[in-house]
């Protein structure tokens, strides 16, 4: 056999080699994806997702805050179970995982289906809820591990299951909740004095009170979380603010 012969097996096997490689980095993220959903089953177990987050990682949700930091955003995800999902179980479907050329850092996308007991807005008493959303991440390799380096949960419902999400695709906003709106393109005005009947939106109560609503634009049809604390650090949009954990919410 000559030597070009020789070069051009080698050549073929280091092909096999990244191939092979590759296989191994999309199952070893798909496992991820499932370690990710088995310890947000637990409660959102701060031990088992600081094992999946790189240290600077960043976590972040409409109408649940941004958090930022492996310890940070694992403490809030534990307060976020223990104040608003009391039980759930996770079916994380189809992802889609597209690699870097270097096979150190990849894309993710992938569907949410869950079952929730959440608390009621008015009754504070259990209610089972469904729930349909997506999660776009980014994952990179280090030390031979995969790990998240961000995470973002796109809330497409939050349907109490006796009426569903056609009659109430979210749970009713309050001032422990965010108010969960499909905006068209306008100008609105966001109560801040929280007396207004028509929450989130000013309907004329601060009257009196010193306090002004806020004017903002929307400049096209999208679901937005609006604030219904008051305390927000981002008006009129929710922070995370009423999940009344000991953070420093950024967005």
């Amino acid at each position: 056999m000559s030597g070009s012969e020789f070069e051009d097996i080698r050549g073929r096997l280091r092909i096999l080699e990244a191939r092979l490689e590759e296989v191994e980095d999309r199952e070893a993220i798909r496992n991820l994806i499932v370690d990710y959903a088995r310890a947000c089953d637990q409660g959102n177990d701060p031990t088992l997702l600081g094992a999946l987050f790189a240290d600077h990682a960043v976590w972040e949700c409409e109408g649940f805050g941004r958090y930022e930091g492996r310890a940070r955003l694992c403490d809030a995800l534990k307060g976020i179970a223990g104040e608003k999902i009391w039980w759930s179980l996770h079916y994380m479907i189809s992802p889609r995982i597209e690699m870097d050329a270097d096979g150190t850092r990849a894309t993710v996308f992938w569907y949410l289906w869950e079952s929730a007991t959440i608390p009621g807005g008015v009754s504070g008493k259990p209610e089972p809820h469904w729930v349909g959303a997506t999660y776009d991440a980014t994952a990179v390799k280090q030390a031979g591990r995969w790990l998240f380096q961000w995470m973002r949960l796109n809330p497409n419902m939050v349907s109490p299951c006796a009426e569903g999400w056609v009659e109430r695709p979210f749970p009713d906003g309050s001032a422990r909740a965010p108010y969960f709106l499909n905006t068209e393109p306008g100008a609105y005005f966001w109560c801040a004095c929280g007396r207004s009947s028509n929450q989130p939106y000013c309907d004329g109560s601060h009257k009196g009170t010193g306090i002004r609503p806020l004017k903002f634009n929307v400049d096209s049809e999208k679901l937005q979380a609006f604030c219904g604390c008051k305390r927000t650090g981002k008006p009129p949009f929710c922070d995370g603010t009423h999940l009344n954990l000991d953070l420093d919410v950024e967005l």
